[in-house]
């Protein structure tokens, strides 16, 4: 019944069967691996902030209207996250330079600790922007909320007068 050619095609066929069953556990072990190492790091993903992050599009021009104010990020080798704020009115050469450093971040709302370089008063004030980063609502303490609008237009557009830098 059995000869030995269909015992040794028996033979081949269950070898191949075990080799591509054996094939197939290890392809699944590589599979597994990293997903293992992804869920390992997410948190440390999910702590530092990705591009959508408020803060990576807080920097640049913004205006009311009245005030145009310009959010630039400071050279700081630490690299921790430090601005300077420069508000100024639509005429006159009025300077108000505020130097932020960012301490809280939640959703669209950050919280900074703001100061002057020559004052050592300090306060916190927030930023919120909108879900389409087109408008930043700034509050300073004992103030009320100012809504800018980001701007394409250039800041000497805005005031020729006044004489921007630090």
């Amino acid at each position: 019944m059995f000869n030995l050619k269909k015992v040794t095609v028996g033979l081949l066929v269950i070898g191949i069967l075990a080799a591509c069953d054996n094939e197939l556990d290890f392809k699944n072990e590589l599979v597994d691996t990293p997903q293992q190492n992804e869920v390992q790091d997410s948190p440390q993903q999910n702590t530092e902030p990705s591009y959508d992050a408020p803060r990576y599009h807080m920097t640049g021009g913004w205006t009311n209207g009245e005030y145009y104010i310009m959010i630039n990020g400071s050279s700081d080798i630490k690299g921790s996250a430090k601005y300077i704020l420069q508000k100024i009115p639509k005429k006159g050469k009025e300077k108000v330079v505020k130097h932020m450093q960012l301490t809280e971040s939640t959703g669209n709302k950050l919280t900074a600790i703001i100061y002057s370089e020559n004052s050592n008063r300090t306060s916190f004030l927030t930023l919120e922007m909108n879900k389409e980063k087109t408008e930043i609502t700034i509050t300073m303490p004992n103030e009320k909320p100012v809504t800018y609008k980001k701007t394409d237009i250039m800041p000497f557009e805005f005031n020729p007068e006044y004489v921007w830098g630090e």
